[in-house]
């Protein structure tokens, strides 16, 4: 089920304890049971689940857009961007309103699940402060800080360029909430103009337009899901 998109992993072990679960009309209890994909029926509260090709597109999400594929928030959302969206496609480490860059568009629940909660997928942010940022700043951010109670340590963190009024700091973190990028303001005493994700594990927007998009080469796939420490697809 979590193949299929229907639900997170978690989800679908409720799903089959509650009953809720058949396999050839019948009711499966049992976590871990094994099927044929391409013989056995499966059915979730009696609608058929149909396991298809998983589905990795990577989108340079623009600022003033929400990070859902949902089409009737009030906001401008990435539904205007991927028209041929489907119920069980989702954003996976999605980014804040005003924030842009990289995002990644998944039907594989389990690595949308990975990449929220598993904290290994390296990010790579550009952050923009307000002001001359010091030596002294920079080894402050290396050192990492807390947000909402988690700690966020940097990988690396390097002055990227300053000009008249402002910096730009490369920050690179296992960190998919922007807003913990945009505490490092209050703890440098530099306010957070602008916040890009350039960098998803070790995919780019290079080669991306804002709103654009492509799809992942299997390579990629198999990367990212091996960074986020789950097997290859299919296994």
């Amino acid at each position: 089920m979590a193949q299929a998109g229907l639900a997170s992993r978690r989800r679908a072990e409720d799903l089959i304890a509650a009953g809720s679960v058949k396999v050839n009309g019948v009711v499966v209890t049992t976590l871990g049971s094994s099927i044929n994909p391409g013989k056995d029926r499966v059915e979730v509260e009696g609608r058929r689940v149909l396991i298809e090709e998983p589905v990795y597109r990577l989108l340079l999400k623009p600022r003033a857009c929400l990070a859902t594929l949902s089409a009737r928030a009030q906001r401008p959302t990435l539904a205007r961007y991927v028209k041929d969206a489907e119920p069980s496609w989702q954003v996976a480490a999605p980014l804040d309103f005003p924030a842009e860059g990289v995002v990644l568009i998944t039907s594989d629940g389990p690595l949308a699940e990975a990449l929220a909660k598993s904290g290994k997928v390296p990010m790579t942010y550009h952050v923009k402060l307000q002001g001359l940022v010091g030596d002294n700043v920079v080894e402050r951010l290396q050192r990492g800080w807390r947000w909402e109670g988690r700690p966020v340590r940097p990988a690396s963190v390097e002055a990227l360029a300053v000009t008249e009024k402002n910096t730009w700091v490369e920050i690179v973190v296992p960190e998919v909430r922007p807003r913990a990028l945009k505490a490092v303001g209050d703890l440098v005493r530099h306010s957070v103009l602008k916040i890009s994700r350039v960098r998803l594990g070790g995919l780019s927007f290079e080669g991306l337009k804002m709103g654009g998009w492509r799809d992942l080469t299997k390579g990629e796939i198999a990367d990212l899901r091996k960074r986020a420490g789950l097997a290859p697809q299919g296994s």
